[in-house]
């Protein structure tokens, strides 16, 4: 009877075994969620659509992707996830900014991305005859990010593995509201709401110890670009 007992519990505990085994190998960078997850309720997608809905509509003089130090780091932002918005710059360039993250926060890293609203100025920037809206305004998108060829992101000196599969492009068109003084960097931009998609690379980091923690990212692509950039954070 104790040899039968024995023999089922060792059967469990092989049988956890496999499957603790099975989910780390689905999911090498531990610190990170996984790819296919849906933190919070929503997929990446749907959270690389918010970023992006949450980057444009902040006003000019206070946005996110242009500031420069991290004093900005925290407009606009509420909830269980925040946002940490690329560097916007010059295409060889690196910068870093400071910020401070309220305790029990998961992050979303946009580590690049790009937003392609409708309509444009150009009055070229139009689907093809039978090509629907977004079936233009992704391979718009696709063809952009598809020149980014390294990507490299590391937590604290920890680096990630393969970074350029943490990609996520809209599946259908999404609503995209910019404010108006964005038009400064995206001339499509008309302060309405207006069809968009986005394609790019993001990571969601799981809520991070309270404490400091340093992100750094570098990526280059075919068309010359070498950015480098780094996040010092403070979790309290």
């Amino acid at each position: 009877m104790r040899r039968s007992a024995l023999l089922v519990l060792l059967a469990t505990c092989c049988a956890l075994i496999a499957q603790s085994a099975a989910a780390s190998s689905d999911n090498p960078n531990s610190l990170l969620f996984p790819k296919q997850a849906h933190p919070y309720g929503a997929d990446m997608v749907t959270w690389a659509e918010r970023e992006s809905q949450w980057a444009y509509a902040q006003p000019l003089e206070q946005n996110p992707l242009l500031d420069q130090t991290g004093e900005d780091c925290a407009v606009g932002q509420e909830g269980k996830v925040w946002f940490l918005p690329r560097i916007a710059g010059p295409r060889v360039f690196s910068g870093s900014r400071t910020c401070t993250i309220p305790a029990h926060t998961a992050i979303l890293l946009e580590i690049g991305a790009y937003v392609n609203p409708y309509p444009c100025p150009d009055p070229n920037f139009k689907p093809a005859p039978g090509q629907s809206l977004y079936e233009f305004l992704s391979a718009d998108a696709k063809a952009f990010m598809d020149g980014v060829n390294r990507l490299e992101v590391s937590l604290d000196g920890q680096a990630f593995s393969d970074a350029l599969s943490y990609r996520f492009a809209s599946r259908d068109l999404f609503t995209l509201t910019g404010h108006p003084s964005v038009q400064a960097i995206d001339p499509c931009v008309t302060g309405s709401p207006q069809p968009a998609v986005v394609d790019g690379f993001f990571m969601m980091f799981k809520p991070l110890k309270p404490g400091e923690h340093v992100i750094r990212v570098f990526g280059t692509d075919i068309r010359g670009a070498n950015k480098t950039y780094t996040y010092y954070l403070t979790v309290e």
